[in-house]
């Protein structure tokens, strides 16, 4: 399990768990009746995107963290993760309250399709998407976990990518030398 410690397949794994929830954010998670005095008899369906507003952004919002704490400096990593994290778990209470309570989910959504305020009494039923969202998140939330293992400073380029035959000078070697470092004209370098 070597590969699951290296930071891009961590990051690659975050992308997915929010791919995830953004793909299923598209589909039906919730069906149900109402019957209404008004309208009589009716079904009702939400999409992932009615029933759990945000979760879309939020899986953005991870995608966005995750990318900055494999990138960023040791202080913005440790944000950007805590950030990630939290965008994480309210994705997951997000997922979790339309799982557990679809009858007060999908109640203020039918009666908006009636045209009304508040919300109607339903008989709903969750279908597997939802779960394949909280499948997302859950997959990130362990992915960012790994990120937090990963060595805390990223490594820099190899000298393979040096002019060959010359050490690098840093600015400060060369104003011991007496040289302008911020001098870019092709004879005040040798």
């Amino acid at each position: 399990m070597r590969v699951l410690r290296r930071r891009g397949v961590l990051v690659l794994l975050v992308i997915l768990g929010a791919l995830l929830v953004v793909v299923t954010a598209s589909r039906t998670w919730l069906t149900g009746s109402v019957d209404d005095v008004v309208l009589g008899a009716r079904s009702v369906s939400a999409t992932g995107a009615e029933a759990a507003g945000g979760v879309v952004a939020l899986a953005l919002v991870v995608v966005a963290g995750a990318v900055a704490s494999a990138t960023a400096g040791p202080r913005a990593r440790i944000v950007a993760l805590v950030l990630t994290a939290l965008a994480t778990v309210v994705g997951i209470v997000n997922v979790a309250r339309v799982l557990l309570d679809p009858d007060t989910v999908l109640g203020p959504i039918a009666a908006a399709a009636a045209g009304r305020t508040g919300s109607l009494e339903t008989h709903s039923s969750v279908n597997a998407w939802p779960w394949v969202a909280m499948l997302g998140f859950a997959l990130a939330g362990l992915a960012l976990a790994g990120l937090t293992r990963v060595r805390r400073v990223a490594p820099g380029l190899s000298s393979r990518y040096e002019a060959p035959g010359r050490a690098p000078e840093s600015d400060w070697d060369q104003l011991s030398a007496g040289e302008d470092p911020t001098d870019v004209s092709p004879t005040s370098r040798t």
